[in-house]
């Protein structure tokens, strides 16, 4: 679970330069808030924005882990950041630029929160749930999609978690891993009460129909193609 103290004191070690930030921002001082945000990155990482959108995200998660442990406080600082450049480039009404940086947002914000027992209750809820409605017009990739289906399970909406699963089943980088993970987040939902899964827009039949579905999908990615 995340130490909510470390996580305030963190807020405020930052909340000047946030701040400052903001400032440009509403001054139309664009560039100026993007050169701040990048030297933040620098500070941070030692490395530039444009090239941590470069880097595998694998890479950029092994950046904000100490040996194979969440560095909570750095991942969730340089998940606010990548936020507030995806911001400041929305402003601008470039939105090719804020779209790759609201994606790393999100999976380092949802790397850091699903440690929590209840999502919700983190400090940082509100941006996630932002980052999720800017990202849904777009196609995501199925790695951030399985962490956005966690989250949705974690904070009580299984059928937004179903929708989530499906779509990184369809995703073009998609892997045969995500059959174990789907067969897996159904057996929890079976162990949910009626009301609990009602609370959740789901129900014991839909769980039947979820897993008729995912094991025809599989079924169908398993098929050699057929020869004309």
């Amino acid at each position: 679970m995340i130490n909510r103290d470390y996580i305030l004191r963190l807020i405020e070690q930052f909340s000047r330069l946030l701040a400052r930030v903001l400032f440009l921002r509403r001054a139309n001082q664009h560039q100026e808030a993007l050169i701040l945000i990048d030297e933040l990155f620098r500070q941070t990482l030692g490395l530039n924005s444009e090239f941590l959108l470069t880097i595998p995200e694998e890479m950029l998660l092994a950046l904000v882990k100490r040996i194979d442990l969440l560095d909570v406080g750095k991942c969730l600082w340089i998940a606010l950041l990548f936020k507030l450049e995806g911001d400041t480039y929305q402003d601008l009404q470039r939105y090719e630029e804020s779209f790759p940086r609201y994606q790393r947002s999100l999976r380092l914000f949802l790397e850091a929160v699903l440690l929590e027992k209840n999502p919700r209750h983190s400090d940082f809820f509100a941006e996630i749930e932002e980052l999720l409605t800017l990202l849904s017009r777009y196609a995501l990739p199925a790695p951030l999609l399985t962490r956005i289906m966690l989250y949705y399970e974690k904070t009580g909406r299984y059928a937004q978690a179903e929708d989530a699963l499906f779509e990184a089943l369809e995703a073009p980088d998609s892997s045969d891993e995500l059959f174990e993970q789907g067969q897996a987040f159904y057996a929890r939902l079976q162990g949910k009460s009626d009301a609990e899964l009602r609370a959740g827009n789901f129900s014991p039949e839909e769980i039947k129909e979820g897993l008729a579905d995912l094991h025809r999908l599989q079924a169908a990615r398993r098929s050699p193609p057929s020869a004309e």
